[in-house]
């Protein structure tokens, strides 16, 4: 299986960066495995050029996102990582997703072909899950107009000045993400 992992958080050694390094750990075995740290990486928001609509192209804007997005369409798993931010994702998660726009043509169809399935996990500190259920509506609602299969997961209690948190709740992300896999 192809998995992709994006890390949205701006802390390198955060809860997300934490979770992204145990999924590799977990899944490199016979897997294809590729993690990403957004805020690592040096790109833009769309610019509404429309050159990958009017091409049915993908991306024409050269940057470090350009070379990742064909490949997203040939990823089984694609993982998503963020903080709560103000019941809202990181601004990096924010700005990857909109360059997302040249994943589907020009007629609006996705252009995932191998019901690739989409797993989204938020940290968060507020032990009250539904805090997150804004984002968690939003990115359902994002990610059906490109007819992935999506499963969200929030995860509580996780302070941001130390990973004990996630830590303690590892095996149920585990879990989560293997019965969806």
């Amino acid at each position: 299986m192809n998995f992709q992992i994006f890390n949205g958080s701006p802390r390198k050694n955060g809860n997300c960066a934490f979770i992204k390094e145990q999924l590799i750990a977990k899944y490199s075995g016979e897997n294809f495995v590729k993690g990403f740290d957004l805020n690592g990486l040096n790109f833009r928001g769309c610019q509404a050029c429309y050159s990958c609509k009017n091409n049915d192209s993908f991306c024409v804007v050269k940057d470090d996102i350009q070379h990742i997005l064909p490949t997203l369409i040939e990823a089984n798993v694609i993982i998503l990582l963020t903080p709560n931010y103000y019941n809202f994702c990181s601004g990096q998660l924010k700005l990857f997703l909109d360059r997302w726009f040249c994943l589907s043509n020009k007629k609006g169809y996705s252009k995932f072909t191998n019901k690739t399935k989409l797993f989204f996990i938020i940290t968060q500190g507020s032990p009250n899950s539904q805090h997150s259920q804004m984002l968690v509506d939003w990115i359902k609602s994002f990610v059906s107009s490109y007819q992935l299969k999506f499963y969200s997961l929030v995860v509580p209690n996780c302070n941001s000045n130390n990973n004990d948190g996630v830590k303690l709740k590892l095996n149920d992300i585990l879990l989560h993400l293997s019965m969806f896999i």
